[in-house]
């Protein structure tokens, strides 16, 4: 059976108590605060039988010990459903060249849908991530496919195939959810009420790990792969413990934000770390938590190599963290103490000697070197950082004058220069080009907590509480904008409150 997991304990539970828990019954009971839940989807089901009839055959014939895939498209091929031939049409206009892409764009779909056999989207369309915005299409005809294929009666057989597999590897999926409790030691009711769920996809392309934040949930959907894996598992898992303490000292964190520049010249690092100082920290205390969890032998060295790819602080919290075992304080409390010992001219000094790893080449080809469009782009998020707005200015106006009329980027940008310049209605008219055009989730969080501060400041509470809102469906994969976003909610931008 499918199990739901809240794991109790107080900080004198032993390591082999936890792991007897976890050798337990596996249906446990959810809490009204949160839970952590191992399951199938029928949303997700639904979609994906749909896709498979439509001309989805990413990884069709790649041997991963289960045939429910091939099954249910032969099932449904017999079956001729009358709307077969719009969503082969469908299909064709909204594949995306990348697999992984391609997958991550239905499964975000899926995960916004309610139940059959309406299924309506759980938040207000125009909230909606980009994905699901631009697939919007699809839904009468899943409606009308769910009708005329008898989903309902299908997913109902299929119900042993996902129980057998939920059964294979919940044993250890708990087991890694049990020893991430007990090494950060949470206590009871410290989920406060998020939910993490991983949802098993037996109609997906193999080998897939798709996770996603919403709000308060977390979601990680796994397809049939010859290595299970758990390590994502985990990983996402201790995202969902470790987030909100980003946000809760996100104060302390920016205090330290200075190193970002640091981590800027990384060159293998992504742009959502060199942009969020708090989802860095984070992304590095996980790696080192990690590390502590293995015990592997060259865990240091594996430190180091986190270093040179612009995890700046996976070091020091690997070390940090020596002395955290050493100790009964829990993480909830000793994070604080951890961001505190921070020592940014010490850091700073010991990073003048670091050689960055060069960013991996695409297809084992050197990389192209960067466009004199992407290189105004670097120098005028470069100004922003810095706090040269006239400067950033000049460089995103050449960028959309004389070579990209179109360049979210520079729009964004130029939100960004007119919002600190004190030009609200520059900045409200960019802020809405950039929803209009990017899906990149960092700028759309941003775009909105932007907009919500400026009618805040206009003393336009609702229309700044419509933007906070829209704000939060995306805000969770962002520590700094969802202490943003709750702030917002709580108290007017500006005000004394904040």
């Amino acid at each position: 059976m499918p199990f739901k997991v809240k794991v109790h304990q107080n900080q004198i539970l032993t390591i082999g108590f936890l792991l007897a828990m976890a050798c337990t019954s596996l249906q446990g009971h959810a809490q009204s605060n949160g839970d952590v839940t191992f399951n199938s989807s029928e949303q997700i089901f639904d979609v994906m039988a749909a896709l498979n009839v439509a001309g989805y055959d990413t990884g069709l014939f790649v041997q991963t010990g289960d045939n429910t895939r091939l099954e249910v498209r032969n099932y449904l091929s017999k079956e001729n459903v009358p709307v077969a031939a719009q969503l082969r049409s469908f299909y064709a206009t909204h594949r995306l060249s990348d697999p992984g892409k391609d997958f991550e764009q239905w499964i975000t779909l899926a995960l916004m849908l309610g139940s059959p056999p309406k299924f309506q989207f759980k938040i207000p369309a125009l909230d909606l991530p980009p994905a699901a915005s631009d697939l919007k299409g699809f839904v009468p005809l899943l409606r009308t496919f769910y009708r005329q294929a008898s989903l309902d009666d299908l997913y109902a057989r299929l119900q042993p195939r996902y129980e057998d597999f939920i059964r294979r590897y919940s044993s250890r999926v708990r087991r890694e959810i049990v020893l991430s409790d007990a090494y950060l030691r949470f206590p009871s009711g410290s989920y406060l009420g998020r939910s993490y769920h991983i949802y098993v996809c037996l109609l997906g392309a193999p080998n897939q790990a798709q996770a996603r934040i919403y709000g308060d949930t977390y979601y990680l959907v796994v397809t049939p792969s010859a290595h299970f894996p758990l390590k994502r598992i985990r990983y996402q898992y201790l995202h969902f413990l470790l987030d909100p303490l980003a946000v809760k000292y996100a104060g302390e964190l920016h205090q330290k934000a200075s190193l970002e520049a640091v981590a800027r010249r990384a060159p293998a690092l992504g742009s959502d770390f060199k942009n969020d100082f708090s989802f860095l920290a984070t992304e590095c205390l996980i790696h080192a938590v990690e590390l502590r969890m293995d015990k592997s032998a060259d865990a240091p060295k594996q430190a180091n190599g986190d270093l040179a790819q612009g995890l700046i602080l996976t070091p020091y919290f690997y070390g940090a963290l020596a002395t955290y075992e050493k100790q009964p304080t829990p993480m909830s409390d000793y994070y604080l103490q951890m961001i505190q010992g921070i020592e940014v001219h010490k850091l700073e000094k010991q990073f003048t000697t670091v050689k960055f790893a060069p960013a991996k080449p695409a297809a084992q080809a050197a990389p192209p070197p960067l466009s004199a469009k992407d290189q105004l782009l670097n120098r005028g998020d470069n100004f922003i950082y810095s706090g040269e707005y006239d400067q950033a200015k000049v460089a995103f106006e050449q960028v959309l004058k004389q070579y990209d009329s179109n360049s979210t980027r520079a729009m964004y940008g130029l939100a960004v220069v007119a919002s600190n310049s004190r030009e609200p209605d520059i900045a409200v008219k960019y802020f809405k080009k950039t929803l209009a055009s990017t899906h990149n989730l960092r700028m759309i969080t941003w775009s909105h907590i932007y907009l919500g501060r400026i009618y805040d400041l206009e003393g336009e509470r609702q229309k700044a509480l419509e933007q906070y809102r829209a704000a939060s469906v995306t805000a969770g994969n962002f520590p700094e904008a969802l202490s943003a976003v709750d702030n917002g909610l709580r108290h007017p931008y500006g005000s004394s409150a904040q």
